[in-house]
């Protein structure tokens, strides 16, 4: 198991040689298509994702009275948010997602600058004037950094949801 990043770079030839428009992951170097699956894993691994890592969840399987620091340690031996709960591979899903923001990155998306440009409604160049439209309802794959709305869509099963917790104020 890749303990760098999701998938492979061979593996990662193979998807794109199946479809089109791949020109931006043929067109890379090989250093260049490593660099970008582990730029993507990063991105990836910032999401708050259901459920424990393999390792926290072998750990509790087996020593229900582990202490928090026995818990922080398997956290920490996996260096990846993937493989989850009993899953002892990474779910293809992830590996896709992996390789489609990995081809953004390529196709030189950058997830800062879109966000940046999330509310931007009218751009000058003389006198250089920005307007800024602050009501735009944000894309959700760009406001949480992921460069491709493929990639997201793969991804958002394996998030938690918004509603699993809940505030409440009591005075």
């Amino acid at each position: 198991m890749n303990t760098t990043f999701y998938g492979s770079v061979v593996e990662a030839t193979a998807y794109f040689s199946a479809r089109l428009h791949e020109q931006a992951w043929t067109n890379a170097a090989v250093e260049d298509r490593a660099k970008a699956l582990l730029a993507a894993t990063q991105l990836i691994d910032t999401l708050n994702y259901k459920g424990n890592k393999a390792a926290v969840y072998a750990l509790l399987e087996t020593n229900s009275a582990a202490t928090s620091e026995d818990v922080r340690a398997a956290e920490l031996s996996q260096a990846l948010e993937f493989p989850r709960g009993a899953d002892t591979e990474v779910p293809e899903a992830i590996r896709q997602a992996c390789y489609e923001i990995a081809y953004s990155l390529l196709d030189g998306k950058n997830p800062e600058l879109e966000l940046e440009a999330l509310g931007v409604s009218s751009q000058s160049y003389s006198s250089v004037k920005t307007a800024y439209d602050r009501q735009q309802v944000p894309i959700e794959h760009t406001v949480n950094m992921i460069p491709s709305a493929l990639a997201w869509r793969l991804i958002r099963p394996f998030l938690r949801g918004s509603e699993t917790v809940r505030l409440s104020r009591v005075s």
